[in-house]
């Protein structure tokens, strides 16, 4: 990709944008068709030093770019131009990109779910407030999808889950190292973040009442055991609870510095079992089918001794097509070979850490489209 440094003549006020705003890396900052809404923005925007690429056909270069890489690092990518609207800290800049942010991650989680939802197991960044969000974000674009709820609602509630901790974000990324009680401070500071990240985004322009109701209501729960006003389920958005939901969930198969995240079977029984008060019976419908029992990226023990990763999901929860990363001896295998664990041989016998998947290239396990394809009737 050959970058262009933006100039003034390039972009204008109250105009759609022709073209992707990049960094210096190629990440993305604004999407095309953003419109700047006022001079003092433009100027931020060229004088911080951006780049774009013109791209004459952008839908023939967006499927090329799907039918050569593998679709899990498309989503790293976009987590990455995420992780880049805060290096910085979060401003006007940053929050007029979110709606960028979000159309890529419908457009992914569109194209191939699984690969997203093993984005939530496997995929690090350096900060872990940004993979969560990142994360919840997935989970709730898949679930409220499945739950067929329409596609401008849905992006208002990933606004809302990509930007519901911006009112705690470093301490957010303290407590991942911090194997201590919480100081009052701490408590008070976790109480208040939604409010504060409301109030943020509101003094930032932000109106939409769903992305706002989301990030103020994503710690309420419908039985009123959240937090911080104790609301109860008819005063909870659909949109709200999933992000709740989303919210929990990532939180607990993540890992911390100093302990192992939950696995991901342990966590849905958790969920819906010991915390079924707290969720909408329809949306824990929603939840079995798209999580399941085996979620993309869990990693497995099969019947006859390999180690493998879950790599699709199938109509029958308990039976994914899976890759063998692990031979029983231990052998790494060069190229992991897709199994169906429909059959005996490889039935999932354990779930196991998803620290295992770590030395694995993921694009091994999700090539690209035309490579994926090519090996649709090679699983033993």
């Amino acid at each position: 990709m050959a970058l262009t440094r933006l100039g003034y003549a390039d972009v204008a006020v109250g105009q759609p944008i022709p073209f992707d705003i990049l960094d210096a890396n190629g990440r993305t900052l604004l999407s095309h068709g953003y419109v700047i809404p006022n001079q003092a923005q433009l100027e931020r925007i060229v004088d911080r030093g951006s780049f774009f690429d013109a791209i004459e056909d952008e839908a023939t270069a967006d499927a090329l770019a799907y039918e050569k890489a593998s679709p899990f690092n498309l989503v790293a990518d976009v987590a990455a131009s995420y992780g880049t609207l805060f290096d910085g800290g979060f401003d006007e800049l940053a929050c007029a990109a979110i709606p960028g942010i979000v159309t890529q991650v419908q457009d992914f989680c569109e194209r191939d779910a699984d690969p997203a939802l093993a984005a939530i197991l496997l995929h690090r960044s350096d900060r872990y407030s940004l993979r969560h969000a990142f994360g919840a974000a997935i989970f709730s674009e898949i679930l409220l999808r499945q739950m067929e709820v329409p596609a401008e609602a849905r992006q208002h509630a990933l606004a809302g889950a990509l930007t519901m901790n911006i009112g705690m974000q470093d301490l957010q990324d303290s407590l991942y190292h911090q194997n201590t009680p919480l100081t009052s401070e701490q408590k008070q500071s976790i109480v208040l973040h939604p409010r504060k990240a409301r109030a943020m985004l509101e003094a930032m322009g932000i109106g939409h009442a769903v992305w706002l109701e989301v990030v103020e209501n994503h710690h309420e729960l419908i039985d009123g055991s959240g937090y911080a006003a104790r609301k109860r389920g008819q005063d909870l958005c659909t949109q709200s609870q999933v992000v709740s939901l989303a919210d929990r969930y990532c939180a607990m198969v993540s890992e911390r510095a100093y302990r192992a995240g939950s696995l991901p079977n342990v966590a849905a029984k958790d969920l819906l079992s010991r915390q079924a008060a707290t969720i909408d019976p329809a949306i824990a419908a929603g939840f079995l089918k798209v999580v399941g029992i085996y979620p993309p990226g869990t990693v497995v023990k099969l019947a006859n001794g390999e180690i493998a990763i879950v790599a699709r999901r199938t109509l029958h929860p308990a039976q994914p097509v899976v890759r063998a990363i692990r031979a029983r001896s231990g052998v790494r295998h060069a190229e992991p070979p897709k199994r169906l664990t429909s059959k005996p041989a490889y039935e999932i016998k354990e779930v196991l850490g998803a620290e295992l998947a770590r030395e694995i290239d993921p694009a091994q396990i999700w090539p690209p489209a035309q490579l994926d394809a090519a090996d649709e009737g090679d699983a033993d």
